[in-house]
């Protein structure tokens, strides 16, 4: 638990990436940002359930497997999804991380644009680009449709270096995570990497 603040992001940076419909953009925190392309990290994926709740926030379930939904919590729980994501031109991953239509409608789209390649590729992350959005009437309010294409799979980018305080903070789960061992792996991604890109068109 993070009382005062800063404490689990190491900083007074947020971590999070996130959709508001209101402003039609992305936002890190409380700022907006701008990018095309975003690089995912498939081994920091989970599904689950997730709501909000005025007193304690967000609430998050995650399913044993990724993909495979457990029992619904409670009845206003809706399904949510987590994963490490890096904009383009930012210099630290955020977490990508709701439940909200939506964002979850987009993650399930991009997915289903490089999930059948993903094991063909060894080491290498998904590229996609975001092409924009336009906003949609669901029920009685107003939501967005985010609109991706797939670009590449690419070496680790050198500033995708995921926190230490997310694994403490798995470490503190009872479940065994799914990503143990990531760590290591991305130290190795980028020593072995570097700069080995030279696609000038797409920044990863």
């Amino acid at each position: 638990m993070d009382i005062l603040g800063g404490m689990s992001s190491g900083g007074g940076e947020s971590p999070y990436l996130k959709w508001k419909t209101g402003d039609m953009s992305f936002h890190n925190g409380e700022s907006p940002i701008e990018f095309q392309y975003l690089q995912l990290d498939p081994a920091t994926f989970l599904s689950g359930w997730g709501c909000y709740k005025q007193v304690s926030g967000y609430d998050f379930v995650w399913d044993k497997q990724f993909g495979v939904a457990a029992s619904k919590p409670e009845e206003d729980y809706k399904r949510a999804f987590s994963a490490w994501v890096l904009p383009q031109g930012l210099s630290r991953p955020l977490l990508w991380q709701n439940m909200t239509f939506a964002e979850t409608q987009a993650f399930n789209k991009i997915l289903g644009l490089f999930w059948n390649e993903k094991d063909n590729n060894g080491d290498l992350l998904p590229v996609v680009k975001f092409t924009g959005a336009k906003k949609l009437q669901v029920g009685l309010g107003q939501s967005s449709e985010l609109s991706f294409e797939f670009a590449k799979f690419a070496p680790r980018s050198n500033e995708f270096v995921i926190p230490s305080w997310y694994y403490e903070d798995e470490s503190d789960n009872d479940i065994k995570s799914p990503n143990d061992g990531l760590s290591d792996l991305v130290n190795k991604q980028i020593n072995d990497n570097n700069d080995l890109l030279t696609d000038e068109d797409i920044p990863f």
